[in-house]
């Protein structure tokens, strides 16, 4: 049961991406860091799509760790049940939509 609800929020976060104009690629079954890189012509997000809750501590560390571009932001998103929208945090940074 709970995969199939994670895969149902990684499609439905790919899904809002591309609505945006990103290029999305889907690790699928991935035990990696990220779930899903998005791109477009200026910027890469590499996320993390979790389903009521946020990564634990050493998850963050883990993706932090990640060699990534100047361009690139560390993402967890976060879609809690019964929602329409996840849960967004720009991880190293103060960003974040919640």
């Amino acid at each position: 049961m709970s995969k199939r609800k994670g895969n149902r929020n990684e499609h439905r976060s790919i899904n809002l991406l591309k609505s945006c104009g990103y290029y999305v690629i889907r690790a699928a079954a991935s035990l990696g860091e990220f779930d899903l890189i998005a791109m477009d012509a200026f910027s890469f997000r590499l996320i993390q799509v979790k389903t009521n809750r946020w990564p634990g501590p050493e998850e963050r560390t883990a993706m932090l760790m990640v060699p990534r571009p100047d361009n690139a932001t560390v993402e967890a998103w976060r879609w809690n049940d019964y929602e329409r929208k996840p849960h967004i945090r720009v991880l190293g940074s103060c960003q974040s939509n919640d």
